[in-house]
């Protein structure tokens, strides 16, 4: 009984379909790129039949043959008995889990991730965002005053700045109840 091997459907359709033997990394990647429409680019194309005929090489089922001929190195690759006395069956990528027969439940246990350390560093990090975006917002009013002149531009950034204050300290409350703390309250802008 011959043994069965999967291989990658489009290398199946060159070696077994097309029976391509004794050939070159360029003229298998020159097959692909005529049968099959998927493979647009050349170096991609190239890439991927380099990879499954490495493939074919390390299962026993290909034999790379080193040829040199006046300082030029030729790689050829051929079928092995292997691959004449097993049976090639074609493979597209995710097949393999695929095929299994029965759904097979997994039990891991519980990720325990410590939650109360990573609310805090965020309720942290919120609180720090707002508290610069307070005195940011006041540095604008302050700035109003001293340069007149500026109030309407200046005003225009200490809205953005307020409703960006308005938006952590949102976030700064929810987070503060989530962790069970007391809520604290800030200066408005």
């Amino acid at each position: 009984m011959s043994q069965k091997v999967n291989m990658n459907v489009f290398l199946h359709a060159i070696l077994v379909i097309k029976q391509m033997d004794d050939f070159s990394v360029i003229e298998a990647k020159d097959a692909l790129l005529r049968e099959h429409a998927e493979f647009t680019d050349s170096t991609e194309a190239r890439k991927f039949i380099y990879r499954q005929l490495l493939r074919g090489v390390d299962k026993g089922l290909l034999k790379r043959t080193d040829l040199v001929d006046d300082g030029i190195k030729n790689v050829l690759y051929s079928k092995t008995e292997k691959f004449f006395a097993s049976t090639i069956v074609p493979m597209k990528r995710g097949d393999k889990q695929k095929k299994s027969s029965s759904p097979k439940i997994i039990k891991q246990a519980p990720k325990t991730i410590n939650y109360k350390a990573l609310l805090e560093k965020e309720l942290m990090t919120y609180e720090i965002d707002l508290n610069a975006s307070i005195e940011e917002a006041n540095e604008y009013k302050r700035l109003s005053s001293r340069f007149p002149e500026l109030k309407e531009k200046l005003q225009q950034h200490q809205l953005q700045t307020k409703n960006q204050s308005v938006q952590l300290l949102g976030k700064v409350h929810a987070l503060q109840k989530l962790l069970g703390y007391t809520v604290t309250g800030y200066q408005p802008c």
